[in-house]
C-alpha cells in the first residue's frame, strides 16, 4: 500500500495485487493516526467477503466469492469501538466478467489488480458504541 495526503483532510491510497483490504485499512490507520473517516473507492478484487444483516437473527450472513471483479463501487467510513478497535464500515458493489453485479456489507477482500481509495479524515474522532436495539455497534454522535 502507498497513499499520498493533500495536506488538508484527503489521503489517496493505492493498493496492489494481492493485498488485503483489512490489513492496509489497519496500517494505514497506524501510519496516520486517523481518529475517523470517510471511505470511497473502486478497482478490482480476486476475492471478497460480502454480508447482508439480518435483523431479525441480529447478525450477519457472509459469503466469500472468489474470481475477477471489478470494484464498482466501495464506500463506507472507519471509527473505533468502545474498546478503542479500529472498525470499518464498508458497503460494495461489484461487477462480473458477464456484467453482473452483486453487493453487500464488505468484511474483507483481496485486491485484483489494484484498489484506489480516497480516505476523507475527519476532524473529531468517530466512535461507535453498542446499539442493542439492533444488534450492532453504530455511530455515536
Amino acid at each position: 500500500m502507498t497513499y499520498s495526503f493533500d495536506g488538508s483532510n484527503l489521503y489517496l491510497l493505492k493498493l496492489n495485487k494481492g493485498e488485503h483490504l483489512s490489513a492496509a485499512i489497519e496500517q494505514f490507520v497506524h501510519e496516520v493516526k486517523a481518529e475517523g473517516a470517510s471511505i470511497s473507492g473502486l478497482g478490482g478484487a480476486l476475492e471478497m467477503t460480502l454480508g447482508y444483516y439480518d435483523l431479525d437473527a441480529k447478525e450477519y450472513k457472509w459469503k466469500t466469492y472468489n474470481g475477477l471483479y471489478e470494484v464498482l463501487s466501495l464506500t463506507g467510513n472507519l471509527a473505533f469501538d468502545e474498546d478503542g478497535k479500529m472498525m470499518f464500515h464498508l458497503h460494495g458493489v461489484f461487477g462480473d466478467a458477464q456484467y453482473q453485479t452483486i453487493g453487500g456489507h464488505v468484511k474483507d477482500l483481496t485486491v485484483g489488480a489494484t484498489l484506489e481509495l480516497c480516505v476523507y479524515r475527519t476532524h473529531v474522532p468517530l466512535k461507535r458504541k453498542n446499539d442493542s436495539d439492533v444488534g450492532l455497534q453504530t455511530l455515536d454522535l
